[in-house]
């Protein structure tokens, strides 16, 4: 008989990020709205590769991926730091017809787990956007 057995560990390689989409983004605008500078942006459009595929919505994006003690807890407390007190105009963004959600990332493998503070989730939850979980598997 084989016995497989696997030590519970954190998720590697977190992100938390705050997602903001739409066909006709308007990234400048997004960045005067929110008074914050993006860390990443997908322009609107075709990808060039592929002239088949409908046009990509815009994406702005906000990142955390600082390695934090608190790891997928602590980013996320950082996000909100960042975020909540913005909430009114992340409602004005999402009247526009932008499409906002949180994504908590994580490279995991058999017996990854992650634990997030009552008071983060609380805080997450009152912005009143969408949160996904987005997760990677290596087979090595």
């Amino acid at each position: 008989m084989i016995e497989y057995a696997y030590k519970e560990g954190p998720w590697a390689e977190t992100a938390v990020t705050l997602v903001v989409r739409k066909q006709d983004l308007d990234a400048d605008l997004v960045t005067r709205t929110l008074s914050l500078p993006p860390t990443s942006v997908r322009r609107p459009g075709s990808d060039h590769r592929d002239r088949v595929s409908p046009p990509r919505s815009g994406l702005w994006a906000l990142q955390v991926h600082d390695r934090l003690p608190g790891g997928l807890s602590d980013q996320l407390r950082t996000l909100m730091d960042l975020v909540e007190p913005r909430s009114s105009s992340l409602a004005q963004l999402a009247s526009q017809g932008y499409d906002i959600h949180l994504d908590l990332f994580g490279f995991v493998g058999r017996g990854a787990t992650f634990v997030l503070a009552p008071e983060v989730v609380r805080t997450a939850a009152a912005l009143g956007v969408p949160v996904t979980v987005t997760t990677s598997v290596s087979d090595r």
